[in-house]
């Protein structure tokens, strides 16, 4: 029996790693799992993959998922950006107001913010006094 009870544990440990490692098709796939910050490539966001690049812990810690759009295709920090999520992305800089460079999405899918460049304390200050975000503080998530 306990042969059998080590298959079905490496059986659920294969479905976690593949459910994990899941490619997201679209920006509707993130809603409950992560916050978003897109950006869109101007003068004005200039210097904004290195940004982010630069502050991965305070990135990690809010569950954020970054994407900018370089005008030449999407860099991120996910491994592989699937042709769902870049056209959702171009769909919807193309519904905000030019000026609109940088777009904060919460974990609810709603947006949160829209600004015209790239200051991350900022976001990380209206994320931080989120309802949510301060849940998984108190609970250490």
């Amino acid at each position: 029996m306990r042969n059998g009870n080590r298959f079905w544990a490496m059986l659920l440990v294969l479905f976690s790693l593949t459910a994990y490692g899941a490619e997201m098709n679209n920006l509707g796939d993130y809603q409950w799992k992560n916050r978003l910050i897109l950006v869109q490539a101007a003068s004005e966001t200039e210097g904004a993959v290195q940004t982010l690049k630069d502050a991965h812990a305070e990135i990690d810690d809010r569950d954020i998922i970054w994407f900018v759009n370089t005008g030449e295709g999407i860099v991120s920090n996910q491994a592989k950006v699937s042709g769902g999520v870049e056209q959702d992305i171009n769909e919807l800089f193309a519904k905000v107001r030019p000026e609109d460079r940088v777009l904060l999405i919460g974990k609810d899918g709603g947006m949160k913010s829209r600004e015209p460049s790239l200051d991350l304390d900022a976001i990380f200050g209206r994320i931080d006094a989120m309802p949510m975000r301060m849940r998984e503080m108190r609970s250490g998530d």
